[in-house]
């Protein structure tokens, strides 16, 4: 039976680790993870409209919508704030330990870049760009880094 969606492949993925959880079983934790998932997933949808309405392929520009595409990119500076507010000074967005939470956060940031390279927002939330170059430090990252 076929699984689908990020967030249903990696519970099941997580169930099949004895060790090394990337989301924690339950309680206070386990929610904080799962919203930092969350809100990474809101960036990521945010930017793939915003990239969408601004790609479209066969659509003129004239019949695009800048204001739309400005509340998109808006969300994504919003978010980023929260996420910037929510790391702090911790290793990791969810505590001292790799999580699920810098996976995704990771993921949307990768996206960011990849995407979107005209938006500079390493200096405004520097704690965020100090995760993202440990994370692009680790294999998995590399290995999955978009072309």
């Amino acid at each position: 039976e076929a699984l689908f969606d990020s967030r249903v492949i990696v519970e099941y993925l997580d169930t099949l680790s004895p060790v090394g959880k990337l989301i924690p079983v339950m309680g206070r934790e386990r929610a904080e993870v799962k919203t930092w998932e969350a809100l990474a997933d809101g960036v990521l949808d945010a930017l793939l409209l915003a990239r969408l309405e601004n790609n479209w392929a066969g659509r003129p520009k004239a019949q695009r919508c800048q204001p739309w595409i400005d509340r998109q990119l808006s969300k994504v500076h919003g978010s980023l704030k929260a996420m910037s507010q929510g790391l702090g000074e911790k290793p990791f967005c969810a505590g001292i330990y790799l999580s699920l939470a810098d996976i995704a956060v990771g993921c949307a940031l990768g996206y960011l870049d990849f995407r979107f390279p005209e938006i500079d927002w390493r200096p405004g939330y520097s704690n965020l760009a100090k995760l993202q170059e440990k994370l692009m430090q680790r294999q998995s990252f590399i290995d999955s880094k978009p072309a």
